[in-house]
C-alpha cells in the first residue's frame, strides 16, 4: 500500500509561482495540472507523473481553487519581509526611474519582480501614525477611508544596486498584490503617459473631465482598491 503524500501548500500563490506557470493555453487539461502542481510542489513535472492520480488530484483540487480567487489588489504601504514600501506614483517619478520600468514592462508578467522592485521603494520619511493596519498571512498593509496615502510617505531615492536586492525579496509577493500594482500603473499609464515630453509638460494635459474624475477616484485608497483586468 502507497504512503500519501504530504505536501506543503503555501499561504498564497506567489509572484514566482505565477512566472512559473507560463503560458498554459497549449497544454491540454492533464498537462495543466501536472505544471501547477509542479510549480507549486517544487517538483519537476518528470517526479510528478510518477505520482499516483489521487495524489495529484488531492493537491490540484487545493491549488486550482485559489487560482481561480486570485484578483489583483493594490496597496500604497506594504510591510513584507520586515521591511515596509511604499509605492511610488507616476507623478514623483524621474526620468531614470521612469525609463527602467518602461523598458522591464516590455517583458510582460516574466519581469513581474523587476517591475515592483521599481514600483515600490523603501519609505525613508513617513507620517503613518493613526492609519489602521491589516494582515493577511504574512503580508502587512494599511488601509483607510477614501484618503490619497501617497501623501503620508517618502520613499528612498531610486537606486538599481538596491532594485536588484528588491527584484529577489518581491518574488515571494503574493500574486495578488503584484498584479494590482501592475495593474494599477499601467492604468494611470494609459491615462497619461501618452507620450515622455507631454508627461513631463503636464501630467493631465488633454484629459477630459470625466477622465480627470476617474484618476481621482482611482488615486483614493479604500481597502485596498480592487483592480480587475479585461
Amino acid at each position: 500500500m502507497s504512503k500519501q503524500l504530504d505536501i506543503t501548500i503555501p499561504l498564497d500563490i506567489s509572484v514566482e509561482h505565477y512566472i512559473k506557470f507560463g503560458t498554459m493555453d497549449h497544454l491540454s487539461d492533464t498537462e495543466r495540472i501536472i505544471r501547477i502542481v509542479s510549480v507549486i510542489s517544487e517538483y519537476s513535472e518528470d517526479v510528478v507523473k510518477t505520482w499516483s492520480v489521487k495524489d495529484i488530484g488531492r493537491i490540484y483540487t487545493d491549488l486550482n481553487q485559489r487560482i481561480i480567487d486570485i484578483k489583483p489588489l493594490f496597496f500604497p504601504i506594504i510591510e513584507w519581509k520586515g521591511n515596509t514600501y511604499g509605492f511610488q506614483p507616476i507623478s514623483k517619478m524621474t526620468a531614470g526611474e521612469f525609463i527602467d520600468l518602461e523598458k522591464a514592462l516590455e517583458g510582460g508578467i516574466d519581469n513581474l519582480p523587476q517591475v515592483l522592485s521599481i514600483l515600490y521603494r523603501p519609505i525613508v520619511k513617513n507620517n503613518l501614525d493613526g492609519l489602521e493596519w491589516k494582515i493577511k498571512n504574512n503580508l502587512k498593509y494599511v488601509v483607510g477611508k477614501s484618503e490619497n496615502l501617497f501623501k503620508y510617505y517618502e520613499i528612498e531615492d531610486y537606486n538599481v544596486k538596491s532594485k536588484e536586492l528588491r527584484q529577489e525579496i518581491f518574488k515571494g509577493l503574493p500574486i495578488q498584490v503584484g498584479l494590482g500594482s501592475y495593474s494599477f500603473f499601467l492604468y494611470i499609464g494609459q491615462m497619461l503617459l501618452k507620450d515622455i515630453p507631454t508627461y513631463f509638460q503636464n501630467l493631465t494635459q488633454g484629459m477630459t473631465k470625466m477622465q480627470m474624475t476617474e484618476l481621482q477616484q482611482l488615486l483614493l485608497t479604500m481597502d485596498g482598491s480592487e483592480l480587475y483586468t479585461h
